[in-house]
């Protein structure tokens, strides 16, 4: 139990410990739940349709009568909020996060009306969210994900994160673009939309993962939190000079 002599006698180090921790916690959190989103509507699926109906992940916010709603709506919710929440090495960094989390919670208060037994037309600005959440988050891999990597030990690892950065970029491009595409031209198979998003959203945590493989390399949010970075306009980051 934490009292005010406790409290004094916490260094600036265990502080710095405890900001790595919680920004450590938000991008697994991020990790685990996105990874975890379709795997569980698609486990219901299974286990109560013996396969998959419903066309795409949004589907499943009315179908069943809403059974899996709270689930669909909840993670989605909570992984926008972890977007909000997490602070970017740089402005341009923080603001499409920002947007992305907003977008995220967005689409997941907005019902598509896709599901089997709708009753309302589909919803425009369902698919206009989830694809602003794509196109943050396609932003945010593509423009500020290299500024960390900078400071990586090697020039081949500095490559080989450079070439999977811009990957997962494409692969998150490509998902809505994709899945739009497969809702139209093949109608009379209505699964494959919902693969389209599962790939999507998995290349979506598989940015997180990478990003928190890159940091325990570097050491980037430590290091930076001592002084021991700054930022260099075109360059992403460098050393601090003593």
């Amino acid at each position: 139990m934490l009292t005010p002599a406790t409290l004094k006698e916490m260094t600036p180090e265990d502080l710095r410990k405890n900001i790595l921790s919680t920004y450590f916690t938000l991008r697994i959190g991020i990790v685990i739940l996105s990874a975890a989103l379709p795997l569980g509507l698609y486990a219901y699926s299974w286990y109560v349709d013996h396969g998959l109906v419903e066309t795409s992940m949004s589907a499943f916010y009315g179908a069943h009568e809403g059974t899996m709603r709270n689930y669909f709506v909840g993670v989605l919710c909570a992984v926008g909020a972890f977007l909000i929440l997490y602070q970017g090495f740089s402005p341009l960094e923080d603001w499409l996060l920002n947007c992305a989390g907003a977008c995220a919670v967005l689409t997941a208060m907005t019902p598509c009306n896709c599901w089997c037994d709708a009753v309302v037309a589909p919803s425009t600005w369902h698919k206009v969210f989830a694809i602003a959440f794509f196109g943050s988050m396609v932003s945010v891999v593509w423009f500020c994900a290299e500024d960390t990597i900078t400071i990586l030990p090697t020039e081949a690892l500095q490559k080989k994160f450079k070439r999977t950065y811009r990957g997962i970029a494409l692969g998150l491009a490509a998902s809505p673009i994709a899945a739009v595409t497969v809702s139209y031209l093949l109608q009379n198979y209505v699964s494959h939309t919902f693969y389209v998003e599962w790939f999507g959203v998995w290349v979506f945590s598989f940015y997180w993962f990478t990003k928190s493989a890159e940091f325990r390399i570097t050491s980037a949010e430590k290091r930076a939190l001592r002084g021991e970075l700054k930022n260099v306009k075109g360059y992403g980051l460098a050393p601090a000079k003593s």
